[in-house]
């Protein structure tokens, strides 16, 4: 499998250079011009790791010069301070931490084979970058915790490059202020300004996605390199209260956090992904081994041409490629080959939490998780930055997945898409069919947006496998409309019931991915195709009006 990863690897390198642009020296030299935000992304720099390890692997000075190219770039974004800026039409610049790992981990693994002319290059950047993350990003600093975490690593790196005992001393701060923020379900929370929000219902800010793509791989790594062992430990088993998410396809059920208007079903959009954690991790516990390499499979089917697109169904749909997806998470690659290619690691196909049967609430994202023989089920009724963020509540059905095949028969995520990162962030061309993938109930008011999926102050009632609770039509900013919906869900290994009655008719909208959808009380009246961004899949959407104000469907 090692093998392949190298690959993949070299195949993403080559993919990414014939982006790269050159026009003489000018101020956009270097960068990589995106087909799908029709822009060069800041963080081009951050492939500089992967470059240099096909530079190591293969001896191809084409990996030199696209190295080079990179620092060339980066110096258009590089402050007189020491931070860089992550595009240049952000003022944002603490995504200098990203870099800094980047050119950290270059230094250490592949400074004995690059030209001393580029190693030069890269010591000054970590020293003018490292001063400026000491002063400017810790936990006071008005960023989601993944950002000072991203510092633990950051630090330590340019600490032992630069024999900086300051560095080492905030890092290990660092460290111990992010260990604070993990719940009784082994969950590390925080992605919110203030770390320590909590919403009405005591939920805590938790983005699986990027928990597992970025925070925990920062922890992993800084594990990794310092050889520390007690933190080994406890993200061993962090990253273990995680691995319930990781579906049997390889993809990350991010499904239920508060930053998923970036989800791509396999991660996050600028994250550089999971497989190295579990790589690390792989020693202790087979299963992370065998769930990255279910991650891995399933990046290679979203990979067409050299270049990793945004979700399973984008090629299909003719989207185009976000290269942010491309040039993160092939440092994911780089780092396997890097560190493991010579293990020969060889796993077995391991049983994955999310194959066996469970029944979860997860109390801090008020939240349920449950899988019987056939199916799995998420539940959203968490209520933190619904305006900001755009994530499902309410009592909505975040996941319905078909165990036996694999596949998800419906994947929600925000309630409708919005550029919350507009740098970030891929815009739809055809509008009318981009729809949502959760069931819904929804209207539009005075061309203001409505919905069940925002309703917060839902309180659900679950006996065995059975759900009711009452919603109302809400806005994205909270704003609620009179009429209420009693809804029923009941889960079983024939599929899922859903029983809704109102004081007046209603359609309700079902987008299925895949399986099929059996209407006992209400009457179809009309099937679109539909396709949503996040994460990334074709639908059918069933539209289904109620009958005497009542409403039965069974989806399986």
């Amino acid at each position: 499998m090692i093998d392949k990863y190298k690959v993949i690897l070299l195949e993403y390198a080559d993919s990414l250079i014939k982006k790269q642009i050159r026009h003489n020296h000018s101020s956009v030299d270097g960068g990589f011009l995106c087909p799908a935000c029709k822009l060069i992304h800041g963080r081009s720099i951050d492939a500089i790791y992967a470059f240099a390890i096909c530079y190591k692997l293969s001896k191809d000075a084409k990996y030199l010069d696209a190295i080079s190219a990179l620092l060339d770039y980066a110096n258009n974004l590089i402050c007189d301070d020491g931070g860089i800026y992550n595009d240049m039409q952000a003022l944002w610049r603490y995504t200098t931490v990203f870099q800094e790992i980047a050119l950290g981990e270059t230094y250490l693994s592949a400074k004995e084979v690059l030209p001393s002319s580029i190693n030069k290059r890269i010591f000054s950047r970590i020293k003018l970058h490292a001063e400026w993350l000491y002063q400017n990003l810790n936990e006071k600093t008005v960023a989601n915790i993944n950002y000072p975490t991203s510092n633990v690593l950051a630090l330590y790196l340019a600490g032992n490059i630069l024999h900086n005992q300051k560095y080492l001393k905030q890092s290990k701060y660092l460290l111990n202020y992010v260990l604070k923020h993990i719940t009784v379900n082994d969950l590390l929370y925080g992605e919110s300004q203030p770390h320590d929000l909590k919403t009405e219902k005591g939920g805590l800010a938790i983005d699986i996605g990027y928990n597992l793509e970025e925070s925990l791989l920062a922890l992993g790594k800084y594990a990794f390199y310092s050889k520390d062992t007690n933190t080994y430990k406890k993200v061993l088993k962090l990253a273990r209260g995680h691995l319930p998410f990781i579906l049997p396809d390889g993809a990350i059920d991010n499904s239920l956090g508060c930053r998923n208007y970036k989800w791509t079903y396999y991660g996050s959009r600028t994250c550089d992904g999971l497989i190295p954690l579990f790589y690390i991790l792989g020693k202790d516990d087979k299963r992370f081994i065998d769930a990255a390499n279910r991650n891995f499979a399933l990046m290679l089917s979203c990979t067409h041409d050299g270049l990793l697109y945004g979700g399973p169904d984008y090629f299909k749909h003719k989207e185009k490629p976000c290269l942010h997806h491309t040039f993160e998470h092939i440092n994911s690659f780089a780092f396997v080959v890097d560190h493991f290619l010579n293990n020969k690691i060889s796993v077995n196909k391991q049983i994955l939490p999310s194959e066996e049967v469970f029944d979860t609430y997860i109390k801090e994202m008020d939240a349920y998780r449950l899988a019987n023989h056939k199916y799995l089920l998420s539940i959203s009724n968490y209520d933190i930055n619904i305006s900001y963020s755009g994530h499902l509540t309410g009592g909505s059905i975040t996941l319905l997945y078909d165990k036996k095949n694999r596949r998800p028969i419906m994947v929600g995520s925000v309630g409708d898409y919005q550029l919350t990162e507009p740098n970030n962030m891929q815009v739809p061309l055809e509008v009318n069919s981009h729809l949502p993938g959760y069931p819904r109930i929804d209207d539009v008011v005075n061309n203001k947006y409505y919905s069940t999926g925002y309703f917060n102050h839902a309180k659900i009632i679950k006996k065995d496998n059975e759900f009711k609770f009452t919603t109302y039509l809400t806005s994205r900013d909270g704003l609620k409309l009179k009429d209420k919906f009693n809804f029923v869900y009941k889960f079983t290994d024939q599929g899922l019931a859903i029983t809704i009655n109102s004081q007046k008719d209603f359609v309700y909208k079902v987008p299925l991915i895949s399986g099929q959808i059996n209407i006992k009380k209400g009457k179809l009246l009309k099937v679109e195709d539909t396709f949503f961004l996040t994460p990334g899949f074709m639908m059918k959407q069933y539209n289904i009006a109620s009958k005497k104000h009542q409403l039965e469907v069974v989806i399986k």
